[in-house]
């Protein structure tokens, strides 16, 4: 019989904890999950992240450790971060719910590294991502569900698995079974835009993009903001497109960003089974209509248009205020 490391609730501010908490958090989370992937499945989607599980299944026993040694550390660290913010939440508000739940993810989370010994011993692991469940992770007959305590971070979670899981392993060599060899992106380092100076004001423009600004009052605050929304614009559509050649599918209309607790990465949201990308971009989180205006630019560019071209007023995102 296997058993199952039950993972921690976090009670919320004025919630009378009881001894049941811990089955009700897990089969929330569960169902959370399973609507989830459930809405994945009926549009026949398939996170990047399942189907690389899906694929280290049938790898070796010592590809299938690696990666379930990955995610458990990942799993810890992500446990002992929202602990430590819950002790300080509680000393804040004075709440004994918070104290609790801090102190059992503490235990929870010192079973986790006694996993990782396991593997590295050479016990049996398995994956479990089949069906609608959570994707699992069973060492030596004990098992692990790997849901990020925020369920609104579970997939900047996986995707910094993957991140860690990849850097050693040819993961474009799996995508490629799906996608081809498709063109590998290239990242900008530092962009470069050029200015014109016209009887409407100064154009700020690169790679089809123009940024029209009313006045030269301000010419280094929007030499400033206009390299910096540009270097997010391509930084991302860079990001987007790796995510393209690994089979992930773009679904723009559905396009969002959030932020990330205590983090400066932002989490965009690519499909609705999950995938997402990290990536620092202040400028275009804080306008959802700076974002909204710009996909049509940025879908272009990735299905291989040409010329793809955009002109967007600095005064409808407050950049041309002094």
């Amino acid at each position: 019989m296997r058993a199952e490391l039950v993972l921690p609730r976090k009670a919320q501010p004025g919630e009378l904890a009881t001894k049941s908490w811990p089955v009700v958090w897990v089969i929330a989370i569960c169902f959370a999950l399973f609507v989830q992937l459930a809405t994945a499945q009926s549009t026949q989607l398939q996170s990047r992240f399942r189907r690389t599980v899906h694929y280290v299944q049938d790898t070796s026993a010592d590809v299938r450790a690696e990666f379930a040694a990955i995610a458990l550390v990942n799993l810890a660290e992500a446990y002992i971060g929202e602990a430590e913010v819950a002790r300080k939440e509680s000393r804040a508000h004075r709440d004994a719910s918070l104290r609790s739940w801090s102190s059992a993810v503490d235990q929870f989370t010192r079973q986790l590294p006694l996993l990782v010994e396991d593997i590295e011993l050479g016990f049996p692991v398995s994956l479990d991502a089949d069906g609608a469940n959570p994707v699992a992770v069973t060492v030596a007959d004990r098992t692990v569900i790997l849901s990020h305590p925020r369920p609104s971070q579970q997939s900047a979670f996986e995707q910094e698995i993957l991140a860690e899981f990849c850097l050693h392993h040819a993961c474009q060599d799996y995508a490629a079974r799906i996608t081809g060899n498709a063109p590998i992106p290239v990242s900008v380092s530092r962009v470069r835009p050029d200015w014109a100076f016209t009887a409407q004001g100064p154009v700020c423009s690169l790679q089809g993009i123009q940024v029209q600004f009313s006045s030269e009052a301000n010419l280094a605050n929007a030499r400033l903001i206009c390299a910096q929304f540009l270097q997010e614009v391509l930084m991302l559509a860079d990001e987007i497109s790796w995510q393209r050649r690994y089979a992930v599918m773009i679904e723009w209309d559905i396009l969002t960003i959030e932020s990330t607790p205590s983090r400066p990465e932002h989490v965009v949201h690519l499909n609705s089974a999950g995938d997402s990308v990290l990536v620092t971009i202040p400028v275009l989180y804080r306008s959802s209509s700076l974002v909204k205006d710009i996909l049509p630019w940025m879908q272009q560019r990735l299905d291989g248009a040409q010329d793809p071209g955009i002109k967007l007023e600095a005064a409808r995102y407050g950049w041309d205020k002094p």
